[in-house]
């Protein structure tokens, strides 16, 4: 009996022509074959900007689906109120996407916020778009749909969700040439935070896309307190893929425009994301340029003292200091625990992060340095302070790369304590075994 294509199978079972039962994380096919199941969701490529987009009678055009009405109740996961649309905004929304507006206007923006800022950054930044942005709206559509199927446990808004990607995605691309490239960027942020909290396997990076409408608008484009805002959050996912992906960072937003920069104690923060970037770098270098470049970084990291600040913004910027070195000197030598320094460095990192409370904004930029400095721990101790640290976050926000960062860091214990034990030296790179096991980065947004 012939089926009709669906665009909600597996990447593997589309790739291959066959029909998926689109079981999950991995579908029946695949497991059966012993096939690696690529995930769900849209492969996509991002174009140069400067290539001409096909058109005329062999232009590919969107299929359109119908999205199904679904009956939503909304669920606070945080005792702070947060703001809903404004009624005129609400007025102008379709049907179809008003209760997942409403529940990123209520939960999802002030879950993934970094800043402890008075207003919500997104809010202020990202929220006055949505009435006048299709693209944006399917965008944070998608976002909201993936993260209500995973409050109420329904499997069935993966599919709203789908269609929701490609809403977002097909008009993106007949609007991106005559869009406001902040509004176009604005969008690509939003689906490259969704792809990092919510999918696995998807293997896009937008970030190669935002490098494309960055460089296309021109610096004067950004000189305003959005443009400055999205540049940051920008800033921040090309720092922590560079990491899960051992490669050098897609973006050059070095500088000292960042909206942080309003946030006196916050600026240290941008700075270890350049860092961090800068480390990243590193595992491309030839030894000597590594010994050249090495000392350079130490320099910077010590030189952070003079942005230390007391309270969340504090203890945050202390603790990526020490996952610093951490990841310093695993890149450059190769050493990590049961070395002493690198044991210290992982404890002071960790009874920093414990020191913020769990529902604290910044507690969004936490799961890099939790991750690097878990991995390095020997101490019984400190790897339940570790754990119980992840399923707290999990438990407050709901985010499935919580669940997966969780599950890597007890298989890097394991194998950790295995070569430890057979060979008396640990030289597991975290970040590298990951990419081995799993065929993924690190989830570490």
């Amino acid at each position: 009996m012939p089926f009709k294509r669906s665009r909600t199978g597996c990447i593997t079972c589309r790739e291959d022509g066959y029909k998926c039962d689109e079981q999950r994380p991995s579908c029946g096919r695949c497991v059966r074959l012993g096939k690696g199941c690529k995930g769900y969701g849209l492969r996509l490529k991002w174009q140069n900007c400067a290539e001409p987009r096909k058109t005329g009678k062999h232009a590919k055009t969107p299929h359109k689906r119908e999205t199904p009405s679904v009956a939503l109740t909304r669920r606070h996961l945080q005792q702070q109120p947060t703001p809903a649309l404004p009624r005129a905004m609400s007025s102008q929304i379709p049907p179809q996407h008003a209760s997942f507006l409403h529940h990123w206007s209520t939960v999802l923006a002030s879950l993934i916020t970094m800043a402890p800022a008075v207003q919500n950054q997104f809010h202020a930044h990202i929220t006055p778009m949505i009435t006048h942005s299709s693209p944006l709206r399917s965008a944070i559509c998608f976002m909201a749909a993936n993260h209500m199927s995973v409050v109420k446990a329904d499997t069935s808004l993966h599919n709203t969700a789908t269609r929701f990607q490609l809403e977002a995605v097909s008009s993106l691309r007949k609007s991106i040439n005559t869009e406001s490239p902040l509004v176009s960027l604005a969008v690509i942020m939003i689906l490259q935070i969704t792809d990092q909290l919510f999918t696995t396997n998807s293997g896009v990076n937008h970030l190669e896309g935002a490098k494309g409408i960055i460089e296309r608008a021109g610096p004067k484009a950004w000189n305003c307190d959005t443009g400055v805002f999205l540049l940051d959050i920008c800033s921040y996912h090309d720092a922590v893929v560079s990491v899960s992906r051992r490669t050098p960072p897609i973006l050059d937003l070095g500088g000292d425009t960042s909206s942080l920069n309003d946030m006196e104690s916050m600026r240290g923060l941008k700075i270890l994301w350049e860092i961090i970037g800068h480390v990243s770098s590193m595992c491309s270098l030839d030894r000597d340029a590594m010994d050249i470049q090495g000392p350079v970084i130490e320099a910077a990291l010590r030189s952070l003292d003079e942005y230390s600040s007391k309270g969340d913004v504090g203890h945050t910027i202390h603790a990526y200091k020490e996952a610093a070195y951490i990841y310093l000197h695993r890149v450059w030598h190769n050493v990590g625990a049961p070395h002493p320094a690198t044991l210290k460095h992982a404890r002071d990192c960790l009874n920093h992060l414990s020191q913020v409370p769990v529902f604290s904004p910044l507690a969004s930029v936490h799961a890099w340095p939790l991750w690097t400095a878990a991995c390095e721990t020997i101490d019984s101790q400190f790897r339940e302070l570790a754990r119980n640290r992840v399923r707290a976050m999990y438990e407050l926000r709901h985010l499935p790369s919580l669940k997966r960062l969780e599950q890597d860091i007890e298989d890097i214990w394991e194998m950790k304590d295995r070569e430890r034990t057979t060979t008396g030296v640990d030289k597991v790179d975290c970040v590298q075994a990951i990419l081995a096991m799993r065929q993924r980065g690190a989830d570490l947004v």
